[in-house]
């Protein structure tokens, strides 16, 4: 069968930004879909050629102190579903603005990754984090309901792993993604937890890519002036970068 990819890009920046991001990765790999996941304030009309842009109004994404408000991606996740069935996609590409692409036909390079390592989510900086002392899963274990949501779902043997992952720069089959765009948690779980460790439960196998975790970290925020360096570097991509789509 052959594969159809998706990109969804996240972004709460005004018109020109997002047309300027996107007219920059449909350079590189024209050969896809692009859907724009709008979850800024602003109210305007937004068209962009060959892209798809819906509108994501969710209080659970607009938050300021992501970690400790519990963002999650679940409402965009559930506003793409359509998207991606309409446009019978087979893979789905889940970045944010400020994610930059530095090579061409990026999604070729995930698909091949994701088949050599015959899983169907692929992520960065991936661990797991159950009975350890991470932050994320210290401030999720004191609620009961949290352990006990995964004993509901799990398809494993072993239902108390909880799994840890970006949130960006992540790469999902068809059928992995849709799983998630239909979880409804008794409690908010923190997007960095609850994408992985969901998909995991639910029978998918999620893998690491640990070649790119050095060039995605977003404790150092990188500068568009910098973008050379890390091409010479041969990264694939390279996360955070802010100011890439300011106009200068």
């Amino acid at each position: 069968m052959s594969c159809k990819v998706g990109t969804i890009l996240l972004s709460h920046q005004e018109p020109a930004s997002l047309a300027r991001m996107i007219a920059y990765w449909q350079t590189l790999d024209p050969d896809q879909e692009f859907l724009v996941a709008y979850g800024g304030n602003e109210q305007f009309e937004l068209s962009i050629e060959s892209c798809v842009v819906v509108t994501v109004d969710d209080p659970e994404l607009k938050t300021r102190d992501h970690p400790r408000e519990r963002q999650s991606y679940l409402g965009v996740f559930r506003e793409a579903a359509d998207w991606i069935q309409r446009h019978k996609l087979t893979h789905v590409h889940f970045a944010e603005f400020d994610e930059i692409p530095l090579v061409v036909n990026l999604n070729s390079l995930l698909l091949a990754t994701l088949e050599g390592e015959d899983c169907d989510v692929l992520g960065h900086r991936l661990r797991r984090v159950d009975q350890t002392n991470h932050p994320h899963y210290l401030s999720h274990v004191t609620d009961p309901r949290f352990m006990e949501y995964w004993s509901s779902i799990s398809r494993r043997d072993d239902p108390g792993v909880v799994l840890s992952m970006l949130g960006c720069g992540s790469f999902w089959t068809k059928d992995a993604f849709l799983a998630i765009a239909s979880v409804h948690a008794p409690l908010r779980i923190y997007l960095e937890l609850l994408l992985p460790t969901a998909a995991h439960h639910l029978g998918f196998r999620v893998r690491n890519i640990p070649t790119e975790d050095a060039f995605m970290a977003p404790e150092v925020v990188k500068d568009k002036a910098e973008i050379e360096h890390y091409k010479s570097m041969g990264a694939w991509r390279v996360h955070p970068v802010k100011n890439m789509w300011t106009k200068e």
